[in-house]
């Protein structure tokens, strides 16, 4: 079984991509074909793992594609009510789930993604006809379009994920362009146009009046999954985020196996917490506790002396799979999961982006009020080990985004400081890995000033831009999680990063969620009601460094192994005697244990393009 995806086209589709009536094959194993009313294609989508739900009214035609619960009809009274496309693609916007919007006017197509960045949407054009395709899948972009590798994106790819988003639009794929999240796509013959949708709403409700919001966006994205699955599980990590959603699918009648991982660190005790709710919720018997003899541990399964590396699943071209050290334990647990008859699993990822406010937020606060915001960071400043004065600093520097971008690209080659200092700007402070070249380092700069980059934040302030960015950061960086399970059957469905559950989330003041106010303040008021009293306690966090250390010193054999005649190497990216050190040292500090998974997952997509296309630049190139 493969991952959903889905390609649209312009009304002339015949003459601009004349391969494309052959893929539009219904009889195809789960895939979909929408036409125009002149008969052409419009829309080819595997629907495997996602719905693809359409309404037509003469030659306009709204689809969904994605998890909804909608049904033909109900976009059909969409588009009996709206004339506008602004107005009917916010009414369509506005059902819960998470899905792509498509529409067409019989002239031009529209594609719009979701503000969570989790619906990602990229658009290629042909260079010999000039007609443009939109897809959620750059792979299939570029096997369209004839797309060569953009083998320096590899380097910007090991910085840090958090330099990705908002700072370019171009991909790891040439010619194909990612939309940002908060625009729609138009296409019209040849021509593309953009528009911006979505904007954060403001931050001024309180948290008694927010909250409830907030539990309504709640349940209404878990029952869209209680509703169209026909199985379900769930991660249970004992944590308020994955707990929160056990306790609503419990709620709503849901049968459903909830999961939660067992570590080799003995201090590790996600697992006491998740059986202790589970029996809260009356669901202790549908609870597994995976040990860690029961499935593959970091960096098992990436390489083998013998075979190299390993494809027994096939790796994804579109982008690196940047949380490639549990490939294989993922796999494995997909496994696990549809053996329980499970073809959704509901995860808990966006829940921290969400519901913990950044340290960013005194920064903001200090533009209007100074003296407030260096009295509310006092106790945080002395729990993180930052000295005051430096913090004072910090906020009066009243940095913009574009002198932080600047800032953070001038300094890429700089030393990693000691102690980190404090976090109160638009981002993290941003640094190659140790083992980046000087070509690397020119080479993330070029592209950081190219025409395909920006300077715009995702929001007005830094607080809510650093929950927005690490929405849309996770939401692109979990693009290969997402179809590494849907291989295995498994669709891995994200409830805190539906739209509706961001916006509500969003509204809320950061003045009362602030940090220093509780853990997760806002999610808290929101499942006080009925949730489990002994989640909402707990206040710390599974820790995974010990299983990552002892996964890279089972595996060095085999990840040095990775890197004999590489790759990133031999395009000048990377030093290559610099990068075997690390992987010999035994002791190392996180963000090298952090950066080796980055450089890990650019050295595999490389070999991975390379033994899938035929562009020879990826095996013989170097960057000048």
């Amino acid at each position: 079984m493969g991952a959903s995806w889905f390609a649209a086209f312009p009304e002339d589709v015949d003459d601009v991509f004349p391969s494309i009536p052959e893929m539009a094959d219904d009889t195809a194993p789960h895939n979909s074909t929408l036409s125009y009313a002149s008969g052409r294609t419009w829309v080819v989508a595997d629907v495997s793992h996602s719905r693809l739900i359409v309404a037509e009214a003469g030659a306009r035609r709204l689809a969904l594609f994605g998890e909804t619960d909608a049904d033909a009809r109900r976009l059909a009274r969409l588009l009996d009510r709206y004339d506008d496309v602004d107005g009917l693609l916010a009414a369509a916007h506005a059902l819960a789930g998470s899905f792509h919007l498509l529409y067409t006017d019989g002239r031009s197509l529209y594609v719009q993604g979701s503000a969570s960045g989790l619906r990602q949407v990229y658009y290629a054009r042909r260079a010999d006809t000039g007609g443009y395709a939109v897809s959620d899948s750059v792979e299939f972009l570029a096997r369209l379009t004839g797309a060569a590798p953009r083998v320096e994106m590899a380097a910007w790819g090991m910085v840090h994920p958090g330099f990705d988003y908002g700072l370019t639009e171009g991909t790891y794929w040439t010619g194909v362009r990612r939309l940002p999240a908060d625009q729609w796509l138009r296409v019209t013959g040849d021509r593309v146009e953009r528009s911006t949708w979505w904007s954060p709403p403001p931050s001024d409700l309180s948290i008694h009046d927010g909250a409830p919001r907030l539990r309504a966006a709640l349940d209404a994205a878990v029952a869209v999954r209680v509703a169209t699955a026909d199985g379900l599980s769930a991660d249970l990590s004992g944590g308020m985020d994955s707990t929160s959603l056990c306790f609503l699918l419990a709620e709503q009648g849901a049968a459903f196996r909830s999961f939660v991982e067992q570590t080799v660190d003995p201090n590790h005790d996600d697992a006491r917490w998740a059986v202790l709710a589970a029996q809260e919720m009356g669901r202790a018997k549908d609870l597994t506790v995976l040990r860690p003899e029961d499935v593959p541990g970091p960096y098992d399964g990436i390489w083998d002396p013998a075979e190299g590396l390993v494809r027994s699943v096939p790796y994804g071209l579109g982008e690196p799979y940047t949380l490639i050290r549990n490939r294989t334990r993922k796999i494995a647990m997909s496994r696990i999961f549809a053996a329980t008859g499970a073809t959704v699993h509901l995860g808990g990822f966006g829940g921290d982006e969400l519901f913990t406010v950044a340290p960013s937020y005194f920064s903001d606060l200090y533009a209007t009020s100074p003296l407030k915001a260096v009295r509310g960071i006092r106790d945080l400043a002395r729990l993180r080990r930052w000295p005051l004065p430096s913090v004072v600093r910090a906020l009066a520097r009243q940095q913009s985004y574009a002198g932080w971008f600047e800032e953070q690209v001038r300094g890429l080659h700089l030393p990693r400081p000691d102690t980190t200092g404090p976090t109160v700007g638009w981002g993290p402070r941003l640094r190659t890995t140790p083992w980046t070249t000087p070509a690397g380092v020119e080479a993330i700069r070029s592209l950081a000033h190219a025409a395909d980059s920006g300077r715009t934040p995702q929001a007005a302030t830094r607080s809510v831009h650093t929950s927005i960015a690490g929405h849309r950061i996770g939401g692109q960086r979990l693009g290969p999680l997402r179809a590494l399970m849907q291989h295995q059957g498994i669709l891995l469905s994200l409830p805190y990063m539906d739209d509706h559950v961001l916006e509500a989330a969003l509204a809320i003041s950061r003045t009362e969620a602030q940090p220093g106010r509780g853990f997760k303040p806002a999610l808290r008021a929101a499942m006080r009601a009925d949730a489990s009293k002994t989640a909402l306690s707990r206040s710390t966090k599974g820790e995974f460094s010990m299983s990552v250390h002892r996964g890279l010193a089972r595996n060095r054999k085999a990840l040095l192994g990775l890197f004999e005649d590489s790759l990133l190497a031999a395009h000048g990216l990377v030093d290559i005697d610099r990068l075997r050190s690390t992987l010999r040292d035994t002791m190392r500090p996180e963000y090298e244990t952090n950066a080796l998974e980055l450089t890990v997952a650019a050295e595999t997509w490389m070999r991975a393009v390379a033994d899938r296309t035929t562009d020879r630049r990826l095996t013989n190139g170097r960057l000048a």
